[in-house]
């Protein structure tokens, strides 16, 4: 997720899959949605959230890349 307005929030970051380079983003995070409630939307807003730390068997790809759960 690329956060516009709140950029303290998220890192910058080039992001490649299978090698293939998608672009350069100013402030990435990675939002945790086990329930899958924002699958497949372009934007969301959200208010409230926590953060939470890396886990510790984390993809070292992604080990800047701040993490949050929306809690509202």
């Amino acid at each position: 997720m690329n956060v516009l307005n709140n950029p303290n929030l998220g890192s910058q970051q080039t992001l490649t899959r299978d090698d293939k380079e998608y672009g350069t983003f100013p402030h990435v995070i990675i939002i945790n949605d086990p329930q899958m409630k924002f699958k497949g939307q372009r934007t969301i807003c959200f208010d409230e959230f926590t953060k939470q730390a890396a886990p510790a068997d984390i993809d070292l790809r992604e080990k800047d890349i701040p993490r949050i759960l929306i809690t509202k």
